[in-house]
């Protein structure tokens, strides 16, 4: 079997012949294809406000900003995620205190957020990590009762929905990234989406050296460069319009591992949280012998990827004030991050590919009993 990667975006002709098409106009900065692109994003997920931005770490920044969030104030972020739900609010300014998650799908635990609480805490980051839906009820029912402002890190989960309302668009303010690897790409970029034209104007001016419009050089306020392009957006245009096909293949693949492997008992997958509709950037399991497994796997041309590593870990936050942790209280994450495997999980695998990657997992175990 040919190399099998653990993810890769899902291409056709139809990018190339945008890509090439913005190059012929020579207009390739922000321009009109990326007001189309914000429109096609808008008109999908359903909210009037989406501002594209040149990366997704830079939009959770400016998320931060645009919530008036001021320089030590205190916000709460989950303990397992990428590392950018961190430096972004670091860069904002801000004080992060890491939430243990929960033990069902990598959630917000709400009851260690209450400990976290001080009067200095004024906002909670949501993470609908791999595409899961966290436990967007209680999340923001904890938020309302607490005076806390609510980020959406939807990063992960385009596309999938909670009561038939889309991922990322339940915060104040929240969005997407559109990383090389995600479900739908730009190859870099992502995109703010909230309903308050305050807060998307306020985003508008900081990734546009503090003006609203191109073409002045009158500067309302401080702001910067996080402007996307049209190359980029090119690329989205072509993503969007192949959405309902994608979507529909990652649901797919998830079903598939999730039917096929289930009765293997070293193997668990994460529960669905109630009136929830994921989609899955990657499908996760927990596993008995993760490194045995993973080595067996690549042998066999199957690449894998571990969880996260946990926050309270990282090296690089180890000596900063602004990161505030306790070391005992993350079992789960340590749990998940030393168990925990993502499978293949790109939109083109094909049936013969999925086929075989289940064979040699159950080949593994069976070799084990």
């Amino acid at each position: 079997m040919k190399f099998i990667k653990q993810i890769e975006p899902y291409f056709d002709k139809q990018e190339l012949k945008s890509v090439t098409k913005t190059l012929k106009s020579t207009f390739i900065t922000e321009g009109n294809e990326t007001k189309k692109f914000e429109k096609l994003v808008s008109k999908k997920i359903k909210v009037k406000n989406v501002i594209a931005l040149s990366n997704w770490t830079l939009g959770l920044y400016s998320c931060a900003k645009a919530l008036g969030l001021k320089s030590g104030d205190e916000i709460i972020v989950p303990n397992l995620t990428f590392v950018s739900c961190v430096t972004s609010m670091l860069m904002a300014g801000l004080k992060v205190k890491l939430c243990e998650v929960n033990s069902l799908n990598y959630s917000l635990d709400l009851t260690h957020a209450k400990k976290l609480l001080s009067k200095k805490t004024k906002a909670i980051m949501i993470v609908h990590l791999f595409g899961e839906c966290s436990d967007i009820p209680r999340i923001l029912s904890f938020a309302k009762k607490n005076k806390l402002k609510v980020i959406e890190d939807a990063a992960q989960s385009f596309g999938g929905k909670f009561k038939n309302k889309y991922l990322g668009t339940y915060g104040d303010i929240g969005g997407f990234s559109f990383y090389g690897n995600k479900t739908i790409t730009t190859g870099e970029g992502g995109v703010a989406v909230c309903k308050s034209k305050k807060y998307a104007d306020k985003i508008k001016r900081l990734k546009n050296y503090g003006r609203l419009t191109k073409g002045s050089y009158k500067h309302e306020e401080i702001g910067y460069n996080f402007k996307f392009n049209d190359l980029a957006a090119s690329i989205g245009v072509s993503q969007i319009n192949k959405f309902n096909v994608i979507i529909k293949k990652k649901k797919f693949i998830d079903n598939f591992y999730r039917k096929n492997l289930k009765n293997i008992k070293q193997i668990k997958f994460s529960k669905k949280l109630r009136y929830s509709n994921p989609v899955y950037w990657f499908t996760s399991i927990q596993v008995i012998k993760k490194k045995k497994l993973k080595i067996f796997l690549k042998k066999r041309n199957i690449e894998t990827r571990d969880f996260f590593y946990p926050m309270h870990l990282q090296k690089c936050f180890v000596n900063i004030k602004d990161v505030i942790s306790e070391k005992s209280l993350y079992k789960n994450s340590l749990k998940y991050y030393q168990n925990g495997l993502c499978l293949p999980s790109s939109a083109n695998l094909n049936l013969d590919q999925l086929n075989y990657i289940v064979k040699n997992i159950k080949n593994f175990y069976e070799l084990r009993n």
